[in-house]
């Protein structure tokens, strides 16, 4: 397993912009659960996102968190193409 483990650490050092590219299927992820509704992806947190869903409600977490998801995958794809 160790030697699994090293041997993706150095392909990531040796070709940084794949990290964009994992980072980006992570928060591709992230952005499919909060639009399918996952209570994981919207509950609990920060005291801000608290006060946001106790005020507003679950649906304006969830649409601020879609679409700061969405800016952010939109950054690591940008990061995977124009980097070399």
């Amino acid at each position: 397993m160790d030697e699994l483990i090293n041997k993706f650490s150095e392909k990531i050092a040796e070709n940084p912009r794949y990290g964009y590219l994992i980072a980006g299927g992570l928060v591709l992820f992230w952005l499919i659960g909060v639009i399918c509704g996952w209570k994981w992806t919207y509950e609990g947190g920060t005291w801000g996102w608290n006060w946001v869903r106790e005020t507003f409600g679950v649906r304006a977490v969830r649409i601020c968190k879609g679409v700061l998801l969405l800016i952010i995958l939109i950054c690591c794809v940008v990061g995977f193409f124009f980097t070399k």
